[in-house]
Parts: C-alpha cells; sequence; structure tokens
C-alpha cells in the first residue's frame, strides 16, 4: 500500500469535529525583487542599483593611510605645503577606468591660497572653503578621470603662493609607528609619500619630521565613481514550511522539492556564482548549518533539488557578485523560490491567534564583536565606582541607564584628550581622571558610560555623529538602540533625546531622519558646500525631539539631533579582550580612520574618504535580544510546538511565562500544552549576566474540539 493512500484511509475513518484531515500537495514561495533580498537578508560591497535590482558598490576608495593616520602623541604627525615644499603621494591602479574620479586629502588647515595638485602632470586644485560655512577639513576634488592611468600614478601637491608655513595647507600625515594600532602594517608605510625642499626639483621618500626620522605617508586618497571587484547579496534564511507566508501557526509538512530561480544581468566582463546551503535551525549563525555549496554560476540561475538531497526545513541562497570591467556589474533583479511540500497533519480550525507581538530579528551583515559577559574589569568598575548605589531604587531598565549618563556626566570636566589618550574601556579613562585630572572629551564620557551599562548587562557602543560623539545603549524595555550623550562641559550637554509626540527615546537613526526633515527638507546633503555642524533652531518652526536630562542645561543643545546629519561606527565593544584595532586618538581629528562603517541614504551620499558603506538599518542597528516564536502544529489539536530564536550576545537561556503563572526557564524548544479559552505566553531571553529582553507576547483562543470523537 502507497503512503498517499494509506493516509487517505486515514482521513476516511472520520476524525473529530471542527478537525479535517488533509493529504494534498502544497506550495510554498519565497520570491520578490532583489531589493527585498537586500533588505532582509546580508550583503557586502553591494547596493541598490539605480534602475532597479542590486549591484557592486559603485564608488572604490584607493588609499594606503587610513591605520596610522591622525593626531600622534609620538611627534609629527602633519606636514606644510608652502613656497618651495612640495608634497607627492604615488597611488597604483590595476585597472584605471572610472567614470569619474576625486582627490581626496585631510588638513588640519587650509592655506591662505589654493592648493594646487597635479595628476600625472595635469594641473587643477584644492580651492579655499568657507570654514564657517563647512568646518569639515578633509576636501574631494573631481578631476578627469581619463588623467588617471594603469601603474603608478603620482600625485604632486604645491602651493607656490605661500610665503610663509603659516599661509601654507597642514596635511594629515600617517606615521608608521601608529599602524599596527590601526590594524595596519607598517612595514612599507612611506615607500609612496615623498617631500620636495626645492620646488620639485628633487624628491626625498619618506621619512618626515623636523629630525627626518619619520616614516610615514600623506592622508591623500583617490576616490573613483566605478564598481568594485567583487562583493554578496544573501538571502535570509528561508523557512521552506513557510515561504513568505506570515501565517502564525504552520503545521508539520514534509518537503519534496525546491526550485531556485535568480534573475539576473551579466555584461560582458562581469559574473555570479551562486550558492546554497541547508540547515536545521532558524538562526543563521548556528553551528549546525552545513556549507554552501554552488548550484550554477552566471546568467539567469534555474536549480531544482529533491529527494533525500532536501532533507532540511530551512534554506540560504547566496549570489557573489564579481567585474573584470569596473564600469560594469552584474545585477540580480529577482529571486524566486518554490518549494513543493505534502501535509503532514490536519489543520486545526479550533486554534485561533488572536494576538502576535512576535519580532523578527533583524540580523546584520557586520561581523559584530561583544564584550564577554564575565571580564573581572566588570566588577571592578562597579565597585570602585559604587555604581550599585548611584542606580538604587531605578524601577526601570532606562531609569538606571539615565542615572549612569548622569553620574559619569558628572564625572569630571570636559577636557580635550590628545595626551595620554585612553584606551576605548571605562577604566582606562577613570585611570586617567586619576593621573592627569581629566578623562577627556564626549568620547571618553560616553565610553565611560557604555562600559557601565555593559557591566550590567546592557550592550552599548560608540557612535561618532558630526562632530561628535555619543554612546547608544540597547534598551529592553523600548526593544531598540537609545541615544546617551555625557560630555557636560562646557556645554551642559548630559542628555538623551526624545520623540516630543511620544516621550520615548531616540536613537541616532531615528534622530537623523527627524534631522533632514526639519533642516533639510526635499533636498540631498553635499558634504563639500552644506553646513551639517551644530545647528540651532530654526526660528518659528519647533523641534522634533526634547533634551532629556537629570540636570539642567542649554535646551538648544539637542545633542544627538543636531549632529545627525551623518554616523559612522566601529562595529563592536571589546575594548578589554582587543584594545586595538581602533582609531588613533579618535575625536582630536577628523576621523581618518578607514576602518568605520559609515551610513549613507537618498538624502546623505556616502562619504568619500571611507571605503565601508551601509544604508541597511539592520546592519548599524541590529536587533538584540529579541526573540521570534516558531510554532507548528501537530496532530493534537491542543498544543502547539514551539521553537526560540534570539539574537543575544552572551545568550545564557530562555524563559516562558504561561497565563502569568510565572517565568520558568525552558530550552530553545517547548511545548504549549492549551488550556480550554484564553491562553496568552510571554517568552524572553536571558543573558548570563542576567539582563531580560523584551518579551514576545502571544495570545491563543482554543476551542474544545475532542480529537476522534466522532461527528458533532
Amino acid at each position: 500500500m502507497t503512503r498517499r493512500l494509506f493516509f487517505m484511509l486515514f482521513v476516511s475513518a472520520g476524525l473529530a469535529g471542527s478537525t479535517v484531515l488533509r493529504a494534498e500537495t502544497i506550495q510554498t514561495r519565497w520570491s520578490g525583487n532583489a531589493e527585498k533580498m537586500y533588505d532582509t537578508g546580508f550583503t557586502h560591497m553591494c547596493m541598490r542599483n539605480g534602475d532597479g535590482g542590486v549591484c557592486l558598490f559603485d564608488m572604490d576608495l584607493i588609499e594606503n593611510d587610513g591605520p596610522g593616520a591622525g593626531r600622534s602623541e609620538k611627534g609629527a604627525s602633519s606636514d606644510t605645503i608652502w613656497g618651495d615644499n612640495r608634497a607627492r603621494k604615488i597611488l597604483r591602479l590595476d585597472d584605471p577606468r572610472a567614470r569619474a574620479a576625486y582627490l581626496v586629502a585631510f588638513f588640519y588647515r587650509q592655506g591662505a591660497h589654493p592648493l594646487k595638485f597635479t595628476v600625472n602632470g595635469n594641473e587643477t586644485q584644492f580651492d579655499n572653503w568657507d570654514q564657517e560655512a563647512c568646518p569639515e577639513m578633509y576636501r574631494w576634488v573631481e578631476f578627469p578621470a581619463e588623467w588617471l592611468k594603469k601603474g603608478d600614478n603620482t600625485f604632486d601637491l604645491s602651493c607656490p603662493e605661500a610665503a610663509s608655513e603659516e599661509d601654507g595647507w597642514e596635511l594629515y600625515l600617517a606615521r608608521a609607528d601608529e599602524f599596527e594600532n590601526g590594524g595596519g602594517d607598517p612595514e612599507h608605510v612611506g615607500e609612496t609619500s615623498f617631500k620636495s625642499v626645492n620646488d620639485g626639483k628633487s624628491w626625498k621618500e619618506s621619512p618626515f619630521g623636523p629630525d627626518g626620522d619619520i616614516r610615514a605617508e600623506y592622508s591623500i586618497r583617490l576616490s573613483l565613481d566605478r564598481h568594485v571587484a567583487e562583493g554578496y547579496l544573501a538571502s535570509p534564511v528561508i523557512d521552506l514550511w513557510r515561504g513568505d507566508d506570515d501565517m502564525p501557526v504552520v503545521p508539520l509538512r514534509e518537503i519534496r522539492k525546491l526550485q531556485l530561480r535568480i534573475d539576473v544581468d551579466t555584461p560582458e566582463g562581469a559574473n555570479i556564482v551562486y550558492y546554497l546551503r541547508k540547515g536545521t535551525d532558524p538562526d543563521p549563525f548556528a553551528a549546525t548549518w552545513e556549507p554552501y555549496r554552488p548550484v550554477g554560476e552566471s546568467g539567469t540561475l534555474v536549480f531544482t533539488t529533491g529527494g533525500a538531497d532536501l532533507n532540511r526545513r530551512y534554506v540560504q541562497f547566496k549570489a557573489v557578485l564579481t567585474t573584470e570591467n569596473p564600469l560594469v556589474s552584474p545585477v540580480v533583479r529577482s529571486v524566486d523560490l518554490m518549494a513543493e511540500l505534502e501535509e503532514r497533519v490536519p489543520a486545526h480550525d479550533n486554534i485561533r491567534v488572536v494576538k502576535v507581538d512576535n519580532p523578527v530579528i533583524g540580523y546584520s551583515s557586520l561581523d559584530w564583536e561583544w564584550e564577554a559577559w564575565n571580564r573581572p574589569e566588570y566588577g571592578a568598575l562597579k565597585k570602585r565606582e559604587n555604581i550599585d548605589e548611584v542606580i538604587t531604587g531605578s524601577r526601570t531598565e532606562f531609569d538606571a541607564q539615565v542615572k549612569i549618563l548622569d553620574y559619569i556626566a558628572k564625572r569630571w570636566s570636559w577636557t580635550l584628550a590628545p595626551r595620554d589618550f585612553p584606551a576605548w574601556d571605562a577604566l582606562s579613562v577613570l585611570g586617567r581622571v586619576e593621573t592627569l585630572g581629566a578623562g577627556g572629551n564626549c568620547i571618553t564620557f560616553n565610553n565611560t558610560i557604555g562600559g557601565i551599562c555593559m557591566a550590567y548587562g546592557w550592550q552599548a557602543r560608540l557612535v561618532n555623529c558630526v562632530g561628535h560623539e555619543v554612546i547608544e545603549v540597547w534598551n529592553d524595555e523600548y526593544g531598540k538602540w537609545v541615544m546617551l550623550d555625557g560630555a557636560f562641559d562646557p556645554d551642559n550637554v548630559n542628555t538623551y533625546q526624545y520623540d516630543t509626540t511620544t516621550s520615548e527615546p531616540l536613537n541616532m537613526l531615528e534622530m537623523h531622519r527627524m534631522y533632514l526633515d526639519y533642516y533639510f527638507p526635499g533636498k540631498t546633503i553635499d558634504w563639500m558646500r552644506d553646513y551639517t555642524h551644530y545647528q540651532t533652531p530654526t526660528e518659528g518652526k519647533s523641534l522634533p525631539v526634547g533634551r532629556g536630562s537629570l540636570t539642567a542645561g542649554k535646551p538648544s543643545r539637542n545633542t544627538g539631533f543636531i549632529c545627525a546629519a551623518f554616523m559612522r561606527l566601529v562595529p563592536r565593544n571589546n575594548w578589554y579582550e582587543k584594545p586595538t584595532p581602533r582609531p588613533l586618538n579618535h575625536g582630536s581629528t577628523w576621523w581618518p580612520w578607514n576602518g568605520y562603517v559609515n551610513w549613507y541614504d537618498d538624502r546623505t551620499p556616502p562619504k568619500r574618504q571611507y571605503s565601508h558603506h551601509t544604508d541597511r538599518p539592520r546592519d548599524m542597528w541590529p536587533d538584540l535580544n529579541l526573540v521570534h516564536v516558531d510554532m507548528v502544529s501537530g496532530f493534537g489539536n491542543d498544543r502547539l510546538f514551539l521553537r526560540f530564536e534570539t539574537y543575544t550576545p552572551n545568550f545564557c537561556h530562555y524563559e516562558v511565562d504561561a497565563d502569568d503563572t510565572g517565568w520558568k526557564e525552558v530550552t530553545d524548544r517547548w511545548t504549549w500544552l492549551l488550556q480550554s479559552g484564553r491562553n496568552e505566553l510571554r517568552v524572553r531571553a536571558v543573558n548570563k549576566s542576567g539582563a531580560k529582553g523584551k518579551p514576545s507576547v502571544i495570545v491563543v483562543n482554543h476551542a474544545d474540539a475532542p480529537f476522534g470523537g466522532g461527528a458533532p
């Protein structure tokens, strides 16, 4: 007897009332345009294509100074171009093709006259600019891309009109002895930067400095409008039992067949290789996933599999895009995944989900690194600052976080911190207070706030905005990142920002969107011309944010909001485990390090001095400590089989509370035995520090319908 015939005979046995058994083949689909895959999945060095689809990122940076660039405490970290003093930078291109080309340079100050530069003998210049209108101390200038060539490209900079060093242009240097801490290799530093003191008649390779003993590179870079050589686009984890269907409960199903189609454009010189992997866990980072295996190359993919080769509920597919011609890119247009399945259980219409607060986890494409929960420094930090006493009486997590903000804002007087610049951990900053009498400026205030929050299991990370540093802390009550700013003096900051319509605290992305609508409505920012620093309120126009603080201060100092034109960050907070790599004396120079991830969108274009950008909120603001509940029905119509998924750094365990009976610890699988009538379940993740995530809530009505009891 075939299995299907046996199942049909089982159906004809006449099982109970509201239960209808089916034995039929069904299909699920996960399909849409490539932007859906981009928004919900994973990507690296790809972007939305202008006329639809997803292509390789179309801004390419050539640089070799990033790891060591900035103000050094070890000696000279600048060189001035004036009179007969010239600078030369050589940047190598294996392929010079580009739609447009820009020279990018970092300056401590501009000179009294334009800074001339040549590209392989062709001359143009950096013009002087109004620093009050645009205070940022980096500039880029477009020049004809046809001036570039394959191999070494020579850029000579001069300002012959400057009669003194004070009239010249002071350029950043990246010292070889700072490279290692910035994540670079110092071995060849200085080999592509040259100086002339006789109007270009002769050139001396680095070293620089008053004694001529400093090996360094000029912070001069080349930005090209062209596609990078390689990137990838990957789907989210796809549940073949569900596909696109958002049904809250899915019955047990047996997978028979899978067909995957990816429509693409692959111009000459471009290519795509496709991969697929299978797993038994909805978590994309679970160790149980099988390796990716190739399933096709170039052109539209049509891939079919089934039988013994298709034995997993979850799949993920990936397209690796490459090009040998930087003027063209492969473009992923659309995806269509179809699974053929057979129902294995009846549909239970006596179980109805009536309320769902069950978030889908927004995973980041970035390789975030989180500090371990059991660092001994955490205990030492809490004891030396008496933080338990500081937060005593807090009824909420956010109240405790605000009290920590207020405490550190009053811990020392604001000062610049280029001397004995501390590491990025809280204990190093507090040690600087004891030795020098001051912990430093905004970066040190806010890293200390973040470090204390992390000691209680609340993840935090530094965010650099326009001319400022703030901390964002994950708050489990709101289930999102929240900005705090404790840089008290000289501007009485000590603040968080809240939405004036809801009084809910805000993060930098929320304020960025408000900022654009308030200061640049309907406009795209031009980084070389527009003023984006410490904006003041527009007369007659109410601010959309308020200043939250336990301390009186200037109401106009809505830091966070007034600095929200741009955000960048380092995607990690494990500064005890790995003090480096990190930027050199971050905050004391104009952020020339190239290890940041930088935000961009339709109204704030990518900045040309950096390599790594994202316009996906989940990359920089990933969901933490939330739980997604997968609910599966079996043959019985009085129970559901649950599986929990979370992205919780330092995860410990799950807890459930069924019908207000109290929280109890469970594993990632749990059977929900339904009582007659209303059933309410709350599920949360708990990390190893004991911090508890925002609960997911599901309410189910269960009508009693005895299984196998005959017709009603």
